[in-house]
């Protein structure tokens, strides 16, 4: 037997956002259909408080795989080459639990995230265009300003950071990379000012963004923050969205802005309405009208992980890319 092995180079080269965003649907799909399973999250801290590790075992039944995503996170890495995100997703055969291959994390996690972004956007924004608002300056904020771009056609985009020089360095870097004109904002409220959609990507363990600035019809995908102590928007926010998320679970679980809304006494349990795969198979209505307020809360899915590593693992294999180990 031999074992695949990706490193995040091998993974950019065939994991394309578009055919990405395609997987993403599907692993929507399959688990609101039941074809998925995904237990929530564990994790653990390092003492120091530097950082932590995350563990996500799952399965899903197309393609028929189990397997599980370690994943470290280290905010102090941001602007090194380590990056705050770093592990592997190791890709097993569901029928007799072989292992077929170990996929760098980093990459698979920024272009996926991105990809269910998209997904969500596409299902639950206006149609159109308009502007895209994009608050972070990292790995994420560049993966969704090239998935976004996929699914609206964006006549404006702007991004904040907290640190204005890196964030002029940021969007100098993404207008060249994107070949399209990225303006920097001054503050998170002038950058959504004027978006009709706006993702958070930010690594903030306190709300970037308050519900009292947002307009009706904007669609926000909440995607920095990942543990129920962090939160990037503010109670009022959650209130005044229609909520869906990615998985039901883990976001009762997982979700911070939800728990502060629902501990303060905000909204109630009923408030998160339910999954962006059950939008996709017609069980629950997304945006009702042109004045609604849609929120995606990005928590990530095991079962993402799993199709793309899949897809990445078949076409390096196509291509002759990767490393085979015996095993």
């Amino acid at each position: 037997m031999s074992l695949r092995v990706l490193n995040g180079d091998a993974v950019r080269a065939v994991l394309g956002m578009e055919p990405c965003i395609a997987l993403m649907r599907e692993a929507m799909t399959l688990a609101a259909n039941g074809e998925a399973v995904q237990p929530v999250r564990t994790g653990l801290a390092v003492p120091d408080g530097r950082g932590g590790l995350g563990v996500m075992p799952g399965y899903i039944a197309r393609p028929h795989r189990i397997g599980v995503k370690a994943v470290t996170v280290f905010p102090g890495n941001h602007g090194t080459a380590l990056g705050s995100h770093q592990g592997m997703v190791l890709l097993c055969d569901a029928a007799n639990g072989q292992p077929l291959a170990i996929v760098e994390a980093r990459a698979v996690t920024a272009i996926r995230t991105a990809a269910a972004s998209a997904v969500a956007t596409d299902v639950l924004a206006r149609r159109g265009g308009g502007t895209l608002a994009i608050l972070g300056c990292g790995d994420q904020a560049a993966a969704h300003l090239e998935a976004l771009q996929l699914v609206r056609d964006f006549a404006h985009t702007v991004v904040w950071g907290r640190d204005g020089s890196k964030a002029r360095t940021f969007a100098d870097q993404q207008s060249r990379r994107l070949g399209r004109r990225i303006d920097v904002a001054q503050s998170a409220q002038a950058a959504i000012a004027a978006a009709d959609v706006i993702c958070t990507t930010t690594a903030a363990a306190e709300p970037v963004l308050f519900g009292e600035w947002l307009r009706q019809g904007q669609h926000l995908n909440v995607v920095g923050s990942s543990i129920p102590a962090t939160a990037e928007v503010d109670s009022e926010a959650v209130l005044r969205s229609r909520y869906f998320v990615d998985y039901e679970p883990s976001a009762r679980a997982l979700a911070g802005e939800f728990a502060r809304a629902v501990k303060a006494g905000v909204v109630g349990e009923h408030h998160m309405l339910g999954s962006i795969g059950e939008v996709l198979a017609g069980a629950l209505a997304g945006r009702r009208d042109d004045d609604d307020i849609t929120l995606f809360k990005s928590l990530g899915m095991i079962g993402e992980d799993l199709i793309a590593a899949d897809f990445a693992v078949r076409e390096a294999e196509r291509l002759g890319l990767g490393c085979a180990v015996d095993w």
